[in-house]
């Protein structure tokens, strides 16, 4: 199992949230889906808002991120973001609450409407969790 196998670690600036090694990573990259294994090539990447998909050798493990970056170099996959919400803590009303508060976030100036499509965003990726995607 060790060939097949990476560490991961991702850290939110509260916490050490996951520090485990992992089969395969899922991460939302900018430029879309990445998919990361063992022996990966070096790679940083930018992540947009969504899902975070950890697959161990026991489980699988999914949060929503609210983007942040994501480095692979020397089998070790370091994952930093501002927030995260794991799937098990996802429930209706957490996200009717994100979309109430996505809702008051002004349409302009530019900056703010921004601000409230990466609240949308994350609206999305908590109903695609819930979802079971």
């Amino acid at each position: 199992m060790a060939g097949r196998t990476f560490h991961a670690t991702l850290v939110t600036p509260e916490s050490i949230v996951l520090d485990t090694e992992v089969v395969l990573a899922i991460i939302p990259a900018q430029d879309g889906q990445l998919g990361i294994m063992a022996h990966h090539a070096p790679v940083v990447t930018k992540m947009n808002v969504g899902v975070l998909k950890l697959e161990t050798p026991t489980e699988i493990q999914r949060y929503v991120v609210a983007g942040g970056y994501a480095q692979m170099e020397n089998n070790i996959l370091t994952i930093l973001t501002d927030s995260l919400v794991a799937q098990t803590a996802v429930n209706n009303d957490l996200i009717s609450a994100e979309q109430a508060k996505a809702q008051t976030i002004p349409l302009e100036p530019p900056p703010e409407a921004q601000r409230r499509k990466q609240a949308l965003a994350r609206v999305a990726a908590l109903r695609k969790l819930a979802s079971g995607e």
